[in-house]
């Protein structure tokens, strides 16, 4: 005859039954994505391992509570990600939107090229590390050519603003485009001062892409708002 495996038990206590808790665990063993689904299963578990336990080999109360500790640092981290992301995704569309206060202004940022439209000046820019007593700059066009050259004299350490009025070597009107600057500069003792050529743009509109916002200025190029070295009003 079988014997009954809960007749020696205490009134209250289940008989620890194998079969049920291989079944528990069984069934379910994927993880959810989001935190909430990851705690949910977590508690289920818990749950179907305190109800089948063993009752000679009860489940150690230390490890039950290092697992819901660890539970609750995964889900912290996750919600305090999710946290982060919202706040740098507001940061970078408040940014944008302060950048497009720069929409009419004139900049100046590091850069090669200048713009000559088909009337009127180009301007560009020069950064010194040092006072320089010659400084020159060549006006180049896009096969290499010198259209002109600028002897702008001893400039103090800065950044300095310029004007090109279009004239090439011959007195004529040079096409309109784009000109690459070549500048150089020495100081009294005819040692080389370290010169940034800038490039100027008016800002027409604000593009938002993957690497932060960008300035686009009104002949088409595209500047980082953090190389900007100097802005004004036409």
């Amino acid at each position: 005859m079988a014997s009954n495996p809960t007749s020696s038990l205490p009134a209250g206590i289940r008989a620890y039954d194998p079969n049920a808790t291989n079944a528990a665990a069984a069934g379910k063993n994927t993880l959810g994505t989001s935190a909430k689904e990851t705690q949910d299963y977590f508690m289920k578990m818990l749950l179907a391992q305190i109800q089948n336990q063993d009752p000679l080999n009860a489940q150690d109360p230390a490890q039950m509570t290092s697992q819901l500790t660890q539970l609750n640092t995964a889900s912290g981290i996750e919600r305090l990600n999710g946290s982060i992301s919202a706040m740098l995704e507001q940061t970078s569309a408040q940014a944008f939107m302060n950048n497009a206060s720069l929409i009419g202004s004139q900049v100046l940022a590091p850069g090669y090229e200048l713009s000559l439209a088909e009337t009127g000046e180009a301007g560009f820019g020069l950064k010194l590390a040092s006072d320089s007593a010659r400084t020159t700059v060549k006006l180049m066009a896009a096969d290499g050519s010198v259209i002109d050259e600028l002897s702008l004299g001893a400039l103090s350490a800065g950044v300095h603003s310029f004007t090109w009025d279009g004239a090439g070597y011959d007195g004529a009107r040079a096409a309109s485009g784009r000109y690459r600057l070549l500048a150089e500069a020495s100081d009294g003792q005819g040692t080389s001062v370290t010169t940034t050529s800038l490039t100027q743009g008016l800002v027409s509109a604000v593009s938002r892409t993957d690497s932060g916002a960008q300035l686009i200025t009104a002949d088409g190029r595209s500047l980082a708002p953090v190389d900007l070295f100097q802005l004004s009003k036409p």
